[in-house]
């Protein structure tokens, strides 16, 4: 790939892709996200957004499914299915450029599929696509595009995801190039709508964009060659002209789906509160103490984290998704953030005010080195205070289900059927294991 441009390099990888040469640890952990992601979709299904958007937006006539309203265009679906795959926050997360790309790339990958008729087969191999092209581009950029202030998640998906979108539709290699080329010179997303409805509604907007962008790029709309790398391109606006371009050169050797991995969340909150989380836990397990006993809590985090929870006291179910004094409070009287704790009502109780009033929040040098960024990104070193006197400390470098700690087989699966029982979708009969992922979706999307 020498002497190409990276929309150029991009397209040829994509076009050139063959299932048959993946390593088979690559296809496992990709149908891992695929499972994860259509559980969090069926429970992001009644979020009160997705029910909006399900309720409220056109019908267009369409063989395409959505998760909780008749078959509409591949389109519609994508947006109505990515908005819920990220409404409660608990969809998968890659620390390659910190983003959830399962919640992008997949419905396009979906949509699309179903309205060629594909096969699993082609299922894995756009998904694969997109995702590596989505996590290359990460690495290319680095944590800097992150830290600047853009949202990872749109900005790298909507490149992976339109080129997924390309192969499903069976766009040439010169055709995936041009869609590669408009998504890149329409990428933008702010991290400003961390807190809001804008951030998972953005998700299924990116994935309706991409289906369009691939669309163009098939009837002739053109893009520059350059879109990337021009003076006033991808890299000069959105990255402060920081790219490390020879890790294009890494696609198809290292894969990263498996390379650093992916996160599966047991929490239905932002990803930096995890390791806290867990720590709360084990902490108030080894005190064998009660919520009425706990005096105060002193979390000492990395700067991710704290540039990440912004919300101290969280006025809204987006905000809590965001705020590390409410996953510690959710935390401490029952060990985990439930989704049942996501309405306003569980929110304002009591309980969890006395207890948020407790919490500490401090930005800790030495978790934000650069060593320990790159060892454990979202740590949490905690301290508990209780009413006998005793001073409880401990610290996670990384929560179970994390890339170093995945979670197992049997643990994702449990996490899949919380989601559908979640949903209220007790006409779906587990199990899941011997069902082929396109059958296993079809039952899900037809089961309302």
């Amino acid at each position: 790939m020498a002497g190409l441009l990276l929309t150029e390099k991009f397209a040829n990888w994509a076009y050139d892709f063959d299932l048959d040469n993946v390593p088979e640890e690559v296809v496992k952990a990709s149908r891992r996200a695929i499972l994860d992601t259509l559980g969090v979709m069926v429970a992001g299904s009644v979020h009160p957004l997705v029910e909006r958007l399900a309720n409220g937006l056109p019908v267009i006539a369409g063989s395409c499914s959505t998760i909780n309203r008749k078959p509409s265009n591949a389109e519609t679906a994508a947006l109505i299915n990515g908005t819920a795959a990220h409404a409660w926050d608990f969809d998968d997360t890659s620390y390659t450029g910190i983003m959830h790309g399962s919640a992008v790339v997949l419905p396009v990958v979906l949509a699309l599929v179903e309205e060629c008729e594909g096969n699993e087969a082609d299922l894995l191999s756009a998904f694969i696509v997109g995702s590596e092209i989505t996590y290359t581009l990460a690495d290319i950029c680095t944590h800097n595009h992150y830290f600047s202030g853009w949202w990872s998640t749109v900005t790298f998906s909507l490149i992976g995801a339109t080129a997924a979108a390309g192969c499903v539709l069976g766009l040439t290699d010169s055709q995936i190039r041009h869609a590669i080329s408009l998504a890149a010179c329409s990428a933008s997303g702010v991290k400003a709508v961390f807190g809001s409805d804008a951030k998972p509604y953005l998700v299924g907007e990116t994935a309706r964009q991409a289906i369009g962008f691939a669309r163009a790029a098939k009837i002739g709309v053109t893009g520059p060659v350059d879109a990337f790398e021009n003076s006033k391109g991808y890299f000069a606006v959105l990255n402060k002209g920081v790219a490390k371009t020879s890790e294009v050169n890494t696609l198809g050797e290292k894969w990263r789906l498996v390379s650093p991995g992916l996160l599966h969340k047991l929490n239905p909150v932002c990803s930096a509160a995890h390791a806290a989380i867990e720590q709360m836990r084990l902490l108030m397990k080894e005190a064998d103490a009660n919520v009425s006993d706990i005096v105060s809590i002193t979390a000492e985090v990395p700067v991710l984290v704290n540039t990440s929870l912004i919300y101290p006291q969280p006025a809204s179910v987006q905000q809590a998704q965001f705020s590390l004094p409410y996953a510690l409070a959710c935390s401490a009287i029952h060990g985990f953030v439930q989704l049942d704790d996501l309405t306003v009502d569980k929110i304002s109780t009591q309980q969890k005010l006395k207890l948020m009033d407790k919490v500490t929040v401090i930005e800790a040098d030495d978790l934000s080195t650069d060593k320990m960024l790159s060892l454990y990104p979202e740590s949490a070193r905690l301290s508990l205070s209780l009413k006998d006197g005793r001073t409880l400390q401990g610290f996670c470098g990384e929560a179970y289900g994390m890339p170093g700690r995945p979670l197992s087989d049997d643990d994702l699966q449990k996490k899949f059927s919380g989601c559908v029982e979640f949903a209220g979708k007790s006409n779906f009969k587990p199990p899941v294991s011997d069902k082929s992922l396109l059958t296993l979706a079809a039952e899900l999307f037809h089961s309302y």
